[in-house]
């Protein structure tokens, strides 16, 4: 079976997730993570793709960016391949690292930013390793001191909360929806899923995807499942059948 195409979007920002393969370890010290971090930072700048927030776990990383419509799969191989060739060469080791290909949504909203946002910071604490003001290795050094220089892009997301006591106030808030995982997907609204539709999608009304041909519909269902979002709800608002959305 073949894969299925990575679903891109319109505004640039997307959620990105690599996973070490058999969920082993990617990082064994504090020198295995210094040097992914220099990659990011190096190829992130390289392709002009900016770095809004990361969290670097043992055996997984999350990373969320922007202006990555035409790079970000780039940007993610030349990390891959400069931290596998390290990483073997280091402990003596041949062969695959990360799990596959890269996991990757486009986050097309503001709601959804923040949301992710708040998800990646917060991620060293649902699992259960250390609150994510005091662990290491996220970005949340970077907004803590905005004085401090990095590589992670702070000023776009303060502008977004209008101010940086918005902003701290909200990441400091629970985080109970997980972004993107295997086991869960989101709960969207009705209205979310319309506003979501638009903007993929560049059309006025969610109806005018049952006026396509077959194929296309499928396509188009295809993504929208790939996002989470349920049949039933595409269903219900696009009109399209359920058995076309099955297919899909």
């Amino acid at each position: 079976m073949s894969r299925k195409p990575r679903v891109y979007g319109t505004s640039g920002f997307y959620h990105v997730i690599l996973r070490g393969n058999n969920k082993q370890n990617l990082f064994n010290d504090v020198e295995d993570r210094k040097f992914f971090l220099e990659k990011l930072k190096k190829y992130s700048n390289e392709l002009g793709i900016k770095v809004y927030a990361f969290c670097l776990m043992n055996n997984h990383v999350h990373v969320l960016i922007g202006n990555a419509n035409e790079n970000m799969s780039l940007m993610v191989q030349k990390i891959a391949n400069s931290y596998v060739y390290y990483f073997n060469r280091k402990y003596e080791r041949s062969g695959h690292l990360f799990q596959g290909r890269f996991k990757s949504e486009p986050v097309l909203d503001d709601e959804y930013f923040k949301t992710v946002y708040r998800y990646i910071l917060q991620n060293s604490e649902k699992a259960g390793l250390e609150t994510f003001d005091r662990y290491r290795w996220n970005s949340f050094y970077a907004l803590k001191n905005t004085r401090r220089r990095s590589f992670v892009d702070t000023e776009y997301v303060i502008t977004l909360f209008g101010s940086r006591k918005k902003l701290m106030n909200f990441v400091y808030q629970r985080e109970t929806i997980n972004c993107m995982e295997y086991e869960n997907m989101l709960v969207f609204t009705d209205c979310r899923v319309l506003e979501l539709i638009k903007k993929l999608f560049g059309i006025s009304s969610p109806y005018k995807l049952e006026r396509l041909p077959i194929d296309e519909q499928k396509e188009k269902c295809s993504v929208l499942k790939k996002l989470g979002i349920s049949m039933s709800q595409i269903a219900r608002i696009t009109g399209i059948s359920r058995k076309i959305i099955r297919m899909s």
